[in-house]
């Protein structure tokens, strides 16, 4: 191939990679602008000299290619107690490097087609992976369990003044036990599941006034049906 081709992909890989590098700078990705362009660069040097040299078959470099990006995206891949950081940057710098070997290869069309999939992905996707994500956190809940100790003979008003509360807020009363701690004070143990910690403390503040309350204590736990799951962060 001749200087004018081989100017005119090298430089329309670079601009489409400046494309994809400046979105991630801008987010502030740990990997940004330059090492994108770097990558494409990169991808797009190694598969053209595979036509610029006689080789049998022109996709074995392409191969190693792909293998090579394999190994540099593991090392932006990071673990954090739950968490993986960097699985999105990974998989962008093999977009990347996939772009430049589109580039080397004359398919200047699909690499353009290719790098308005990869900011899509990273702009639009992502919108709406966080309005799914901020759906679930608002319907996670916190269980609360309350213990109230109060005087037997006030069992009953405590009781009720307490169901009273709790239907008043729209609460849910998950489970109410009864103990007896002396022969003159009961024990309550009410367990509540609710999106509003607000309204439990309010419900902890009226009861504690009641007359033969001796004490409150309450505990609260986070359940949700992502508390398992790795999150996968950029």
């Amino acid at each position: 191939m001749d200087l004018t081709t081989f100017l005119i992909r090298l430089t329309i890989c670079f601009f489409l990679s400046i494309l994809i590098g400046l979105e991630r700078q801008l987010r502030h990705r740990m990997v940004g602008l330059r090492t994108n362009v770097l990558v494409s660069i990169g991808a797009f040097l190694f598969v053209y000299l595979s036509f610029g040299i006689n080789v049998s078959d022109n996709s074995r470099i392409a191969a190693q290619v792909v293998s090579g990006i394999g190994f540099l995206g593991a090392g932006v891949i990071l673990r954090d107690g739950n968490k993986i950081k960097g699985l999105n940057t990974a998989a962008t710098l093999w977009c990347v490097a996939a772009i430049g070997t589109l580039c080397a290869s004359g398919l200047l069309v699909e690499a353009s087609i290719g790098t308005i999939f990869v900011l899509l992905s990273n702009i639009v996707l992502r919108l709406g992976s966080l309005f799914i994500m901020n759906k679930i956190k608002a319907n996670a809940k916190e269980k609360y369990t309350i213990r109230i100790n109060c005087k037997k003979d006030k069992e009953e008003k405590v009781r009720t003044n307490f169901a009273k509360l709790i239907d008043n807020n729209e609460l849910v009363l998950n489970s109410l036990e009864r103990s007896e701690i002396t022969e003159e004070e009961i024990k309550l143990k009410a367990v509540i599941i609710t999106g509003n910690p607000g309204k439990v403390e309010f419900i902890i503040n009226k009861i504690s006034s009641n007359p033969g309350v001796v004490s409150i204590t309450w505990e609260h736990e986070k359940v949700s049906k992502t508390d398992n799951e790795d999150s996968d962060e950029e």
